[in-house]
């Protein structure tokens, strides 16, 4: 629960979210001055001390255009050294009232803080987080440049998508303890995970983790996410001319885009329309596919200052350089079929529309304070302050998952990606994945299988091993609800497991202890296999594990031992069924998951971006507020009943969604 005085401690309220790029100093000065004495006045009601509040940081200082108040963001440091998320937010009105003010300062820390001198080096806590999870890597780790001595660069070259950051800092544990951590921040290539793990500079203990990706809470539901990872076998410029995309252009009106636009949500919702030089003047001053600040764009294709759309069928995180191209006129006019082909036969169109919604979330909410200076998204921020270089790389028809969505970032100027997914019912789901059996040879070849919906990625992992059935010594001895006795035998290898009466979690969790490099999951009922849930222990499984059905369980076990497996998938994209459906086509969906970029940037200062990492931290409903918000039609009251997701979910305008009841204020509908 969280106390009343607590509560918005990392909260900028959105009424006064609303920022002042170009301020005279003098007013900023002053409001600080003035904030740092009300600090003073009531560190009491806080229980601080002077200890506390003395080695501050100003991590962030705002204005507001409208009303002039003052947003001011204080970091605690404690002996020269951050505090994890140790904010204090003070927002001061222009005539230098206080208007409100949250803490999350460490009361007493000089007397909470175990020690000040770190035991282990930031190399040796990366490399624990890399054995931890399980990171593949190509390259031997090394730094690349140390900042200070409390924050160290690594190299990404084959290990990461970014630089790998590890960062001194104390954090607040349980039972009040106060640690010495260093806080590692690696972005795996797989763009599924963005670790941000925080390693006892004492013992080397990982004591605490969050995933930047925000993911999985936007699925069906009952929150099960379907990923998988497909082959670079599909022809993409075939099935382009399938349709004629490439060929069917209007190129009468100059920078425009034939998509579905607000306050349309969905193909369901109405039909797309041609809209002509779109841009916000004040938001994008240069238009959107301009990054050097001058006149004249310095891309013809989906991809300028705010966004860089493009599909990523085959899971590369980049751009194959196939993006739609609108020519000098800039015309992203293209045809849709949604009657007779898949989605991914209509790539073009759900490209333009990604990156006409992802440009239309910067502008519009540019307007209510998402600005450069509050942390927005931008290649070039115009000399309005804040930190540039952090464009939102849109990843169309995204070949790591179905049936869900996501959004990474972390602080003010770090990557930023949103990738969407094939949504897909009735015998389709867009992508599989296959478990290839080496040996012996009268098994050998690929099993269908479907992957956990936690731990590690099964498609990462290289090399070959052995499959070792668990025995924990208690009838049925082969489902590990109980302490295995084998574990010297699975130690190393894969270890398999009956589906039986405890959590998933539990089962992989135990095999994880003793060693096991992955879980083959046998399904104990002749039904389809099914994404595993997590249960209580599933948060701590870092090995991947997967579930193949009851039949193919019984060839292999038969062969036991003496099973060997190739590590990773050999992977294919059929068919993705008679109602898959494209979630770039999902207005509701990509404003929801761009939502979660403004919630990260705006809770807790641009200068944070971890503030919610918590189980309870309520960006989930925020970015389902941004959806809402950027749909609403004439007519919309408060008793109106409004789903999240119907287009995806295969759900007429008037379902559900993929939540349990429609937006309302009719306890009829929404109680």
């Amino acid at each position: 629960m969280i106390e009343p005085r607590k509560l918005g401690i990392c909260l900028i309220p959105l009424l006064f979210f609303i920022t002042l790029t170009q301020t005279s100093f003098a007013q900023s000065q002053e409001a600080l001055d003035q904030a740092i004495r009300h600090l003073q006045l009531v560190k009491g009601d806080f229980h601080l001390n002077d200890t506390d509040i003395n080695d501050y940081e100003v991590s962030d200082h705002y204005i507001t255009k409208h009303n002039g108040v003052n947003h001011i963001y204080l970091k605690q440091r404690y002996q020269g050294i951050d505090v994890y998320n140790g904010i204090i937010n003070i927002n001061v009105l222009p005539n230098g009232e206080i208007l409100n003010m949250g803490n999350r300062f460490i009361a007493n820390i000089a007397n909470r803080a175990n020690t000040s001198n770190p035991s282990i080096s930031a190399e040796a806590a990366v490399r624990k987080v890399i054995q931890n999870f399980q990171v593949p890597t190509k390259n031997d780790l090394r730094i690349k440049e140390q900042i200070n001595a409390n924050e160290f660069i690594f190299n990404k070259d084959g290990i990461a998508l970014e630089d790998i950051k590890a960062t001194l800092v104390f954090e607040a544990l349980a039972l009040k303890k106060v640690r010495l951590v260093w806080m590692v921040e690696l972005y795996e290539f797989s763009a599924q995970n963005w670790w941000n793990a925080r390693v006892d500079a004492v013992t080397g203990e990982i004591v605490n983790y969050h995933n930047q990706v925000i993911k999985c809470n936007f699925g069906t539901p009952d929150g099960q996410c379907h990923e998988a990872h497909p082959h670079a076998n599909l022809d993409i410029n075939n099935l382009r001319t399938q349709t004629n995309t490439a060929s069917f252009k209007n190129n009468n009106l100059a920078n425009s885009y034939r998509v579905f636009a607000p306050p349309v949500e969905s193909p369901n919702h109405g039909a797309r329309t041609l809209e002509t030089s779109p841009a916000n003047p004040l938001a994008s001053p240069f238009g959107w596919h301009d990054t050097n600040g001058a006149t004249g764009p310095e891309f013809t294709i989906t991809r300028g200052n705010n966004t860089h759309a493009y599909h990523d069928i085959f899971d590369l995180n980049s751009s194959l350089g196939d993006e739609p191209d609108g020519g000098a006129t800039l015309d992203f006019d293209y045809a849709l079929d949604l009657a007779s082909q898949k989605p991914y036969q209509n790539i073009d169109p759900a490209v333009v529309n990604l990156f006409y919604w992802c440009n239309m979330m910067h502008d519009v909410w540019y307007e209510y304070g998402f600005d450069e200076s509050a942390g927005n998204f931008q290649v070039n921020n115009y000399g309005n302050g804040g930190s540039q270089g952090d464009y939102v790389r849109a990843e169309a028809l995204d070949g790591s998952g179905t049936n869900n969505a996501n959004f990474s970032t972390a602080q003010d100027g770090s990557t930023a990606r949103i990738q969407m997914y094939i949504w897909g019912t009735g015998g389709g789901g867009g992508v599989s994945r296959v478990l290839s059996v080496l040996s012996p040879a009268g098994i050998a070849g690929d099993y269908d299988y479907v992957p956990g919906g936690f731990g590690g990625d099964f498609a990462t992992l290289n090399g070959t091993a052995s499959v070792v059935f668990v025995d924990d010594g208690t009838a049925p001895n082969t489902d590990a609800c109980e302490s295995i006795i084998n574990g010297a035998d699975i130690a190393g290898n894969v270890a398999m497991i009956d589906r039986g009466d405890c959590e998933f979690g539990v089962k992989m969790l135990e095999a994880e202890n003793n060693g096991a490099i992955a879980v083959i999951m046998c399904n104990n009922i002749p039904d389809a296999p099914i994404p595993m849930g997590a249960g209580a222990v599933g948060n701590q499984v870092t090995i991947p594990g997967l579930m193949i059905s009851q039949a193919d369980c019984a060839t292999i076990r038969a062969q036991l031992p003496g099973v060997t497996i190739q590590l990773g998938s050999s992977l294919t994209i059929p068919n993705p069924g008679p109602t898959a459906l494209d979630g770039d086509l999902d207005n509701g969906i990509v404003a929801h998951e761009y939502g979660h970029g403004i919630s990260i940037r705006g809770t807790g200062g641009p200068g944070s971006g971890s503030c919610l990492s918590n189980a309870e931290q309520q960006g989930e409903g925020w970015s389902d507020y941004f959806s809402l918000v950027m749909t609403i039609e004439p007519g919309d009251v408060g008793v109106t009943g409004r789903g999240i997701g119907t287009y995806a979910q295969d759900q007429p305008v008037t379902g559900n969604g993929i939540r349990t009841y429609r937006y309302s204020t009719n306890t009829g509908i929404n109680p």
